[in-house]
């Protein structure tokens, strides 16, 4: 045996810093993944390591669409002070939210999932297609709207013709 002392182990500088959710390596590990199918495990492991996701949450807005209507704004200005705004497929609410704090004075939103109240908006639990829904939007509003918007989808089936359709038939109703 050697009686000289075993070389010095070199430390790192500073330690990894790994990045956030919305970097890589961390990611989150879902709690109830054991309840939930593939599809849905992996939808949620995309929705908590997306930065608009994530931004989202950190600004207090109930949806990364928020950052979609506020960017097609800026670039358009479609919502002026004191307008009445429709928002069809209103849930979560982000569009609302967006609606209301950019000066909107009236906004109606209806969708078939409930929503949770926003302060200064009526929202609407059903299909925006059946009869009189359309007035009650309109008389919620207090006239008829300056702006209608829409970021529905269908539920799609997978068939990708189909699914297009379904879309175009949305967009002809609303």
């Amino acid at each position: 045996m050697s009686d000289e002392a075993p070389p010095e182990r070199r430390r790192m500088v500073r330690p990894p810093s790994g990045g956030t959710a919305a970097g890589r390596g961390l990611g989150q590990k879902l709690k109830t993944a054991d309840k939930r199918s593939l599809s849905s495990q992996q939808w949620i492991k995309r929705q908590l390591a997306d930065p608009y996701s994530e931004r989202a949450r950190a600004e207090g807005w109930r949806s990364r669409a928020a950052f979609k209507l506020s960017e097609i704004d800026d670039r358009l200005g479609l919502i002026r002070k004191g307008s009445r705004v429709i928002d069809l497929g209103a849930a979560p609410g982000g569009w609302t939210e967006v609606a209301l704090k950019r000066g909107a004075a009236a906004v109606a939103g209806v969708d078939l999932l409930p929503i949770v109240p926003i302060p200064g908006a009526v929202l609407i639990e059903a299909d925006f297609t059946a009869p009189g829904v359309d007035q009650q939007l309109i008389d919620a509003l207090g006239g008829p709207p300056d702006l209608v918007l829409s970021d529905m989808a269908h539920n799609t089936i997978g068939h990708r013709k189909t699914d297009h359709m379904k879309i175009i038939a949305l967009i002809e109703i609303a």
